[in-house]
């Protein structure tokens, strides 16, 4: 485990690390802890399996993994949602920012991008040239806060959005991988069987495979509670609106 470890703490990017690859650990966390709990004394030809796993890119494909699960829902998020959250903000329709900052961010965008933005009623008239005008001065914006240090929130904002959606993204999968190691649980020591239920089996389970199956219902329920549209979604906005902000700073 300490090598596991160590391997994780060599992914020194922190938005690498923080928003791609610890999703994956954590669907992952119920083998884990089945394995460890378990097969604990004679983990010795596993680990060795693991750590040559990790030298051969094993934490990078995870982290891959992770980033295109939340990658392909993200779409079918921001069409559920009318838009991304930095379009929504800047339109004029919309009362998520405060018109007179609102204006103030229009104007400096449309001077960096050579372009005026729409008013009110062109908006109205033609959305979708609107949207276009909108994303425009926001790829802009991207393009001036990628250094950290000047903009640290906006950069944890960005790892908080980027750790819900690939969460959200992985959740079938690691949901799936919860009640599998919780079905081996119950199987393997007798509790669940093709004659049925026995809660006799059930009652004298050892204490690390009790450890083991809590583990795995906690997991099912962190996931299914916490890893939603709707908390991937007030990431979104929080990190849409942080970046905006960053208009004042530049100005």
């Amino acid at each position: 485990m300490s090598t596991f470890a160590s391997a994780v703490a060599s992914v020194t990017d922190p938005y690498e690390r923080q928003a791609r690859l610890w999703p994956a650990l954590l669907a992952l966390l119920p083998v884990f802890v089945t394995v460890g709990s378990i097969y604990g004394p004679r983990l010795s030809a596993l680990a060795n399996a693991a750590t040559l796993a990790v030298a051969c890119g094993g934490l990078y494909l995870l982290a891959q993994m992770s980033r295109d699960r939340g990658k392909a829902l993200e779409k079918s998020l921001f069409d559920e949602w009318g838009g991304t959250p930095t379009t929504q903000l800047l339109r004029h329709r919309d009362a998520g920012i405060e018109a007179a900052t609102k204006s103030r961010y229009h104007a400096f965008l449309s001077r960096k991008i050579a372009q005026p933005f729409p008013d009110a009623k062109q908006e109205a008239d033609d959305p979708k040239a609107a949207d276009d005008c909108y994303k425009s001065g926001v790829r802009w914006l991207l393009n001036q806060t990628t250094d950290h240090d000047r903009f640290p929130l906006l950069f944890k904002e960005n790892i908080s959005y980027g750790f819900r959606r690939n969460g959200l993204g992985l959740r079938p999968a690691a949901v799936l991988v919860a009640i599998a190691c919780a079905v081996f649980i119950l199987v393997n020591y007798g509790a669940l069987a093709m004659a049925g239920w026995s809660n006799t089996a059930l009652l004298k389970l050892p204490d690390e495979a009790w450890l083991s199956l809590v583990a795995s219902l906690i997991a099912v329920a962190t996931w299914t509670a916490f890893f939603t549209k709707p908390t991937v979604k007030t990431a979104a906005f929080t990190y849409g609106e942080t970046l905006l902000r960053a208009c004042d700073v530049l100005e």
